[in-house]
């Protein structure tokens, strides 16, 4: 069985341990979508907190790409000073950093970015409603570019890493989905198509950041919606992706259209951990790069014996309630994360940005 606290790198960058922070939307930036202080402290705290990686909650490569309301942006040069605010408190605390950068297509609000929402095909999207327009071959290459632009101003603000967002619905994401590319021409159609633009983007960035930074991906193993991406195609994606040059593969699932048919549930015992780990693995033997299992995880124990087969672990909602658990482990508590899966960090993220619901209940605080 592996141990959490074995060293492990990603590209050139060495990684103390195999706990990551996955992204997780703060809803701490301003209208512009500018970190706040209160966005700058909770990165800080988890790199006081012991994570082995911190990623930071998606940013932005574009106006029009927000997901959510106060999302921090990557969009433009004048965003580099306010960022580079977030590594340096994170490298202050003796942490390492990536920044998650995405645009999110067709799945957004006409109302946050005040246009109709661009994706691969004119379709009404599935889960929020609305009339997507679909993306002109220029405007696909300008969207390739501003990724790479993003991943450029991240390095340049001190990141440690660039992970790209190609799960959970978002743009890249949405081309990989045969439920939401109905394009006939050069990026629809088979998966060689679909799998284009990820591809550009990822090797755009790469020629803006360089061969030695390190470059990565969140990417979905499944979308569990009809029509969607299903694992083979993800398989097929990772090992297009490794060929390519990526640097570690996070292995995620679901979209937001697929409800109550996504795979991601409430954890309440141990056997409940991991249920994305056999995607992982899945993409583990076709690919030579490091793969991150994130899914429910909350036990030690667990965690361990997952080890044996990926490289690292990342976990989001066990953070936001325990940002020290990192370090719990290491003193060797042996105690699972308290996070009971309810969700309720985002429900108070709509109001004042992400924080645990239970410990402010307890705490007496209004949510």
């Amino acid at each position: 069985m592996a141990d959490i606290f074995t060293p492990w790198r990603i590209n050139g960058l060495s990684i103390p341990n195999r706990l990551v922070r996955s992204a997780t939307w703060e809803g701490l930036a301003d209208e512009e979508g500018v970190p706040s202080h209160d966005s700058i402290n909770l990165t800080a705290e988890l790199a006081e907190g012991g994570v082995g990686l911190i990623i930071t909650g998606y940013a932005f490569v574009r106006p029009e790409g927000r997901g959510l309301f106060r999302q921090t942006g990557v969009h433009i040069d004048a965003m580099v000073g306010p960022i580079t605010r977030m590594s340096d408190a994170v490298h202050q605390s003796g942490g390492l950093v990536a920044m998650q950068i995405v645009h999110a297509g067709g799945q957004t609000n006409p109302e946050w970015i005040g246009q109709d929402p661009l994706g691969p095909s004119a379709i009404v999207h599935p889960a929020f409603g609305g009339q997507v327009q679909a993306l002109s071959e220029t405007q696909i290459w300008d969207l390739v570019g501003a990724f790479a632009a993003a991943a450029a101003r991240a390095k340049a603000a001190g990141f440690d890493a660039v992970q790209l967002h190609g799960a959970h619905g978002y743009l890249i994401n949405q081309f990989l989905s045969p439920n939401t590319n109905l394009r006939d021409d050069q990026w629809g159609g088979p998966l060689a198509n679909r799998a284009r633009f990820g591809l550009e983007v990822m090797k755009a960035c790469r020629q803006a950041v360089g061969p030695r930074y390190p470059l990565f991906i969140k990417l979905n193993s499944q979308d569990a919606f009809p029509g969607g991406l299903d694992l083979g195609d993800a398989v097929e994606m990772a090992r297009l992706l490794d060929q390519a040059g990526i640097d570690a593969i996070e292995v995620s699932g679901g979209v937001p259209a697929a409800g109550k048919l996504s795979p991601s549930r409430v954890v309440k015992k141990p056997e409940d951990e991991g249920y994305f780990l056999s995607n992982a693995q899945a993409i583990k033997a076709v690919v030579r790069c490091p793969v991150i299992s994130v899914g429910g995880w909350r036990s030690r124990g667990r965690i361990e014996a997952a080890l044996d087969s990926v490289d690292a672990v990342s976990m989001s909602r066990p953070f936001i309630r325990q940002p020290h658990l990192a370090n719990l482990w290491k003193s060797g508590s042996q105690e699972p994360a308290t996070c009971i899966s309810c969700n309720g960090c985002f429900v108070v993220g709509r109001k004042q940005g992400i924080a645990c619901a239970q410990e402010l209940k307890a705490q007496g605080k209004e949510i």
